[in-house]
């Protein structure tokens, strides 16, 4: 057996129970596992985690990406994870926040990805306001996955973003599951101001594609999409 298939379950879980009761605690044990997993070879997905940088965040259960839609029975701006991949795709954009103790925040034309009361719901906001608090996230890496990553609540730890294979969000309890559900891959779709590649990092794959547009290119080309 690996030395990552050794990991039990349950000793995870105890292991964030008592990481939970220290101040720092989960930021300490999100280190560890992301440094476990840099023996892992493939891309980091946390490379993409740049202040500025626009991404779509594809949930490995549904094969989509979180997109912000307007719920048909409250009218509100809400979260599923059936949305579309590439730049053609604006409501599935997000773009990167991140504070000085490596956590961060999504958002969409300042409307916010968060979760509060146990739900996964998007806040909206304007760029002259302070970003809410529900909507920080930290990011863990998948233990034994080069790819994936979990994205769980500052706000509320121990509870993480997860949909199901429909792409409609979880609640309450089923939130603290760390499964299929709750993991996620990131694409990048352009990179923020003053952000280049990653040079000569041996843990990003090669690639012959051309890189990404900036930012503000990628915003216009979606404002302009291919004829049919």
């Amino acid at each position: 057996m690996s030395f990552l298939g050794s990991l039990g379950k349950k000793a995870v879980e105890k292991a964030y129970d008592l990481a939970s009761k220290v101040e720092g605690g989960r930021d300490y044990l999100t280190t560890a596992a992301n440094t476990v997993n840099s023996l892992v070879k493939g891309k980091d997905p946390r490379v993409f985690l740049k202040p500025g940088n626009v991404i779509q965040i594809l949930s490995r259960s549904s094969g989509r990406t979180l997109q912000i839609v307007v719920s048909k029975t409250t009218n509100e701006l809400i979260c599923d994870a059936i949305g579309g991949t590439g730049s053609y795709y604006p409501n599935a954009h997000w773009l990167v926040v991140c504070t000085p103790n490596n956590h961060y925040y999504f958002h969409n034309n300042y409307n916010y990805l968060a979760v509060k009361n146990g739900k996964i719901i998007i806040i909206p906001s304007t760029a002259n306001e302070k970003a809410p608090t529900e909507g920080e996230f930290r990011a863990h890496n998948v233990l034994g996955s080069a790819q994936a990553i979990h994205l769980e609540s500052v706000h509320m730890p121990g509870y993480f973003l997860n949909f199901d294979d429909d792409g409609v969000p979880y609640e309450d309890a089923k939130l603290k599951a760390k499964e299929r559900f709750a993991q996620f891959e990131l694409h990048l779709i352009a990179y923020g101001p003053g952000i280049h590649p990653e040079k000569d990092d041996p843990t990003i794959e090669k690639s012959e594609e051309l890189p990404p547009p900036s930012y503000w290119a990628a915003a216009a080309s979606s404002n302009n999409p291919p004829s049919s």
